[in-house]
């Protein structure tokens, strides 16, 4: 019983810590999500691709005088910024803020670089706070390898790694960021290969882990909700 216990407790560890991880509400379950729609598809997925879209959201102030906390999300969900109290600016009229995150079809030059993902540019009508960040989750194809980073440029370039922060949920990456600009996901050109392709850290046994742990949380509550309901029978017999 210990045993299922601690497999039990390491689970819902593992499940918390991916879901805080991105915006609540940003994905829904453990399958794999919906084709990715690419501005400008790989060739295999020509034929069936589906253009990105936009995602426009207005934030209001608080009564406290601070921007309210919030998380913007593309129309088809595969991007994301979600941010904290006071991350931006209050307008000197306390109007609200105004916040778009857009696929972006030209951009830098991104180098020794490879982008698996799209590039999605954040703007607002007040900027970012001094001493902020806001967390940009980036969904990825799951027909192709996973992206190790998230890199992102202001204005004209240069692209620079922002980083991973190790616990997005399945098929997403995220990274927290003290500038707006552009952003996309991706991992260094001259990346070990394998038959899979490029072997980079944050690869797709991530999310098949999170996937497993949600799994034995599941699983793990059947017998414990049997014996349970054993119980409350038992009484009900007895009294």
């Amino acid at each position: 019983m210990r045993v299922r216990l601690a497999v039990l407790a390491a689970a819902v560890v593992a499940y918390a810590v991916a879901a805080w991880a991105v915006a609540p509400g940003f994905y829904d379950g453990i399958a794999p999500p919906q084709p990715y729609r690419w501005v400008s598809p790989p060739p295999q997925f020509r034929n069936s691709n589906q253009q990105p879209q936009s995602g426009h959201q207005t934030v209001k102030v608080g009564a406290t005088g601070k921007v309210d906390p919030a998380s913007v999300f593309t129309q088809d969900g595969q991007a994301a910024i979600a941010f904290t109290t006071g991350a931006f600016v209050t307008p000197p009229d306390r109007s609200p803020v105004s916040i778009d995150l857009r696929p972006q079809v030209v951009f830098p030059d991104p180098g020794p670089t490879h982008l698996s993902t799209n590039v999605y540019c954040v703007s607002s009508s007040s900027p970012l706070a001094a001493g902020q960040q806001i967390l940009v989750t980036l969904q990825y194809s799951d027909q192709l390898p996973a992206p190790a980073d998230v890199y992102g440029y202001q204005g004209s370039g240069p692209w620079q790694k922002i980083g991973n922060t190790g616990t997005a949920a399945p098929f997403y990456i995220s990274a927290r960021s003290d500038t707006l600009g552009c952003f996309a996901a991706g991992y260094p050109a001259n990346a070990a290969q394998t038959a899979q392709g490029p072997r980079v850290s944050g690869g797709q046994a991530v999310p098949i882990v999170v996937a497993l742990a949600i799994l034995v949380v599941v699983l793990a509550g059947i017998p414990l909700a049997v014996l349970r309901r054993r119980g409350a029978g038992d009484e009900d017999e007895e009294g």
